[in-house]
């Protein structure tokens, strides 16, 4: 008698200790689910807002335009290929936004990580084409035009040019570091899920 009810703590005891295993592992899931579903809405939300800043842009590149027609070819100029790569990189930031929104946590992982690493693609291919091509051209095309205008631009605003681009260089690459560092953190959040779903 003894011996059973020896057995049937024992059992009652393996199955609390498996329930309790279960719930730690299901805390740790919504954890590392809220971690990167987190994650994944601010990237959404920024890109929103990059947008937003974009329809600006070219709103106010229009406006300029229209204040200098016919004044100052270079500055035309400069103001065209800005409005330029605002309407493109519209369609490049709607384009990311609908891969950003197909990544659902609660469905297959394999799938989420798959959206996740195109964004890091994307991420990637944009910070190559900004570093080596927009802001090398942006700038030749400012620093073209202040010095066709050299007689009308006084030296604070040559120094004010060369600080905004160097305050632009510099916010571009600490935010393509802090992209690198959240996608690498929402990737590692999926690995862990998709081992804790496998055992």
């Amino acid at each position: 008698m003894e011996l059973d009810e020896l057995k049937n703590a024992w059992i009652a005891l393996d199955n609390r200790l498996k329930r309790n295993e279960e719930l730690k592992e299901n805390i740790i899931l919504e954890m590392l689910k809220s971690k990167a579903g987190k994650t994944v809405n601010r990237f959404i939300a920024y890109e929103m807002f990059q947008v937003v800043m974009l329809i600006l842009a070219v709103a106010f590149f229009i406006f300029a335009l229209e204040q200098i027609a016919g004044k100052n070819l270079m500055a035309s100029i400069t103001l065209i290929f800005g409005a330029i790569i605002c309407v493109i990189s519209f369609f490049w930031y709607v384009y990311k936004i609908h891969g950003l929104m197909k990544i659902n946590l609660s469905k297959n992982i394999g799938n989420n990580i798959l959206y996740v690493n195109r964004y890091n693609i994307q991420i990637k291919y944009e910070k190559k084409i900004n570093f080596y091509f927009v802001a090398p051209a942006i700038t030749t095309l400012l620093l073209i035009t202040f010095a066709t205008e050299r007689a009308r631009v006084p030296i604070p605003m040559w120094i004010f040019l060369i600080c905004a681009i160097t305050v632009a260089t510099l916010v571009t690459y600490c935010t393509y570091k802090l992209y690198d560092k959240s996608i690498d953190s929402i990737l590692k959040s999926l690995d862990e899920i998709k081992e804790l779903k496998e055992e």
